[in-house]
């Protein structure tokens, strides 16, 4: 369960083979859906007259007045239920929440300390949320939820930094003439550190003339609002202050004259106390001015070219120490031509010197999508220009001096050209046209579901290449990322569970965790070659642990890195020098982590998850089974509750040669393509003839696939944990029907497929 919002359902997964259980995903839900409650669908959403008329039709059988002595205080539990979907569906922004985060959401979003509880966001809003249309609520109540969820976020960490560790441990490998690869027992030593820190802060500046006023229900998502509904000034200007050192660990020796016992007089090495060495100091910030707040759109910033402005990303980044210098980026979007792919043009010019001594140098990138999912960028660098020369005729002072000239020789310009593939995200890829998933049918599904599960586990594959050529050379740069091992992806989350679409928590720690393999590669014309392969996974919630190896200028590096919530810190382990490195000890030294990772994840990691798995399994499977007896009883008096009213509606059916319910069952039916393990050969089934007549409306039946179904009005899970099927036997149009579903499949009555004459049946 997130920390940041309550969700209508919690996951519980569990692999318990060697307790006799499948592979099974349970949801397990607080309480009841309450659409299957009242017998109401999804997807379409049901109108407020299908609302109240189900509520009706469910008051008639389950009212307490009207039911006998012996039957009042199941009717009361069950009505008090009836009554709080009622209330939630029927309301819209009550069933806004309830479609986004459940009915715990709802309880406690109108709660005391909810959103629309005494003193929450609602009553803090100027134009009141009651005025709200159903969409309105909703854009409202999501930035609500992801405001509350950022500011809980920078509760945990308001800055971010990073220390860096560069350590030789060059006798780690070694080679000898015969270039036979031997590995040592190192004497690492710490040669080289780096920290850096940075923390972001707003600045409150005043708005500037011609701002537009808009609206806190505004679907402007760049806008943020203060708690008071009103645009939150202090959001315009974002500042980020970031300071770094980087240099090296000395590690002196003073020679000392030492006289012995016997007279004579020797020299000795005594070493000293490590001395940190800074090679470069670095302060600065960056500013990151909201143009579209401070200018607003009317006035002069409604007209062209200003609007170029106005609807441009800037951003100044100013460095004080070593030298003071300024960088400034606009960015923004063109379309040249009316409905193709935009071009994403980044310009940036670079003060680092006195306009004196040389003209600002200019970076010039250009982006656009190419083909699916596929990304060209062109970007392209000044470098360092000098002042032409007639102008020096004109103004004598302008030139560099020496010493700008010797630091400057580095800076030359670069064209780069590149195509990016980025990994599109598995929430994104999950998604179904709910239409299209409605009216599909089993196989329909499945190939489906069988796509989705392939497209999630594309989305994690990503790579870009890139070729850049500068006076000084050229080099070719391939990167390439991916998903290994099965479990949950290894990358990095969005890192809000609220969106502009709804709520994605994220997902639980409970599974086997995918690693995210990186490889990258940089060919110099000059036939180097340098290149890194690294793995990272998820240890924690937040916590990431990464390993990687590679070739350097230095020689062959070994990388340790730890992330937490903006907190990096990286070990650069230098374990074989440059003239040392063969293609034998590259090899060697490349596949011996792997093979060491893989021999701990898979010989001790997941299987000691695999047990505390099945463990929880067998301990959550006996609680509910001393559950059964209730859950039964509780069944048993719903359906004798409802029967006579869906006995009446039966027979109205019958007179109208509708549909019809002849017989339905529910439960564990034990598998016939495989023997069943100890235990389990018997069905577990329970009668639910009468819960799902109760749901035929209008001649139709449809249970959706994303309804839990043991949670209908009447039902009971008679085998927790185990795949459970519901088989109905029906009849319409005077003929005998028959259809057999999974928990997780749809069910959609009448279809001439389930006539019990056809030999697929």
């Amino acid at each position: 369960m997130s920390a940041f919002g309550q969700h209508g359902a919690q996951e519980f997964r569990a692999t318990v083979e060697d307790d006799g259980l499948e592979d099974y995903s349970m949801v397990d839900y607080p309480e009841a859906d309450y659409y299957l409650l009242l017998g109401l669908s999804r997807n379409p959403p049901p109108t407020d007259a299908e609302i109240r008329s189900a509520y009706r039709s469910l008051s008639l059988s389950f009212h307490p007045d009207k039911q006998p002595s012996h039957l009042r205080h199941a009717a009361e539990s069950q009505f008090r239920h009836i009554q709080d979907a009622y209330d939630t569906l029927i309301d819209p922004k009550k069933r806004v929440v309830y479609d986004i985060s459940g009915a715990e959401g709802v309880r406690q979003e109108w709660g005391q300390l909810g959103a629309m509880g005494i003193g929450g966001e609602a009553q803090k809003q100027d134009v009141g949320v009651k005025t709200m249309s159903p969409d309105e609520f909703r854009r409202w109540f999501l930035k609500t939820m992801k405001k509350r969820e950022r500011q809980a976020i920078e509760s945990l960490v308001s800055s971010r930094g990073g220390i860096t560790l560069g350590v030789n441990a060059a006798s780690m490998v070694s080679v000898d003439e015969d270039e036979d690869v031997q590995f040592h027992i190192p004497s690492p030593r710490v040669t080289t550190y780096g920290v850096t820190y940075n923390f972001d802060t707003p600045v409150a500046l005043p708005q500037l003339w011609g701002a537009a006023e808009r609206h806190p229900d505004s679907q402007d998502t760049a806008t943020e609002y203060s708690e008071d509904g009103q645009e939150d000034g202090s959001q315009a200007v974002h500042m980020t202050l970031s300071t770094g050192i980087t240099g090296g660990l000395a590690h002196p020796v003073q020679k000392a004259t030492v006289e012995y016992e016997d007279g004579t007089e020797g020299e000795e090495s005594i070493k000293m106390p490590p001395i940190l060495a800074a090679q470069n100091f670095r302060l600065g910030a960056s500013l990151s001015p909201n143009v579209r707040n401070l200018v607003g759109t009317k006035g002069i910033w409604a007209k062209h070219p200003f609007t170029l402005l106005r609807d441009s990303a800037v951003t100044f980044e100013g460095l004080l120490l070593p030298a003071p210098s300024l960088r400034t980026t606009i960015t923004r979007n063109f379309v040249p031509v009316s409905g193709v792919a935009p071009f994403n043009v980044s310009v940036t010019s670079i003060h680092s010197r006195s306009l004196d001594e040389t003209p600002p140098s200019f970076e010039v990138q250009v982006s656009r999508e190419l083909f699916k999912k596929k990304i060209g960028v062109i970007s392209w660098s000044s470098g360092v220009v000098n002042w032409p020369e007639f102008l020096h005729g004109w103004f004598p002072s302008l030139g560099m001096g020496i010493q700008s000239a010797f630091s400057s020789a580095n800076e030359v310009g670069h064209l780069q050209i590149g195509l990016i593939a980025p990994a599109a995200s598995p929430q994104a890829a999950m998604e179904v046209d709910e239409d299209e998933a409605e009216t599909s049918g089993d196989f329909e599904d499945d190939h489906q579901h069988a796509t989705k599960k392939h497209q999630v586990d594309q989305s994690a594959e990503a790579w870009e290449s890139h070729l850049q050529v500068s006076p000084g050379g050229g080099a070719l740069v391939l990167k390439y990322s991916r998903n290994l091992f099965s479990g949950k992806p290894a990358d990095d989350p969005v890192k809000t569970e609220w969106s502009s679409e709804g709520y994605f928590p994220m997902p639980t720690m409970d599974e086997a965790r995918a690693v995210r393999l990186e490889l990258s590669a940089i060919a110099s014309l000059d036939m180097s070659l340098s290149w890194t392969i690294k793995g990272i996974r998820r240890v924690g919630e937040y916590t990431r642990l990464g390993l990687g190896v590679g070739i350097a200028d230095k020689g062959m590096m070994l990388t340790v890195t730890w992330r937490r919530l903006g907190q990096n810190i990286d070990i650069p382990i230098l374990i074989c020098p440059a003239n040392e490195a063969t293609s034998g000890a590259t090899a060697l030294t490349a596949v011996f982590p792997w093979l060491a990772y893989c021999a701990i994840e898979f010989g001790y990691i997941r299987p000691r998850d695999r047990k505390k798995r099945r463990q929880e399994a067998a301990r959550r499977h006996r609680e509910l089974k001393k559950l059964l007896p209730q859950k039964r009883e509780e069944s048993l008096q719903a359906i004798e509750l409802m029967t006579e009213q869906v006995q009446r509606r039966q027979g109205r059916e019958e007179a109208h040669d509708g549909l019809i319910i002849l017989k339905a069952e529910y439960g564990y039916i034990p598998p016939t393509n495989k023997k069943p393990k100890d235990g389990f050969t018997e069905p577990r089934v329970t009668d639910v003839t009468i819960p799902v007549a109760a749901l035929v409306s209008r001649g139709q039946l449809v249970i959706s696939k994303k309804s839990i179904k043991f949670h209908i009005l009447g039902f009971h899970d008679p085998a927790p944990l185990l795949p459970k099927r519901l088989k109905i036997w029906y009849r319409f149009q005077g003929r005998d029907h028959y259809v057999e579903a999974g928990d997780k499949e749809k069910v959609s009555c009448p279809l001439r497929a389930h006539l019990v004459s056809n030999p697929t049946a």
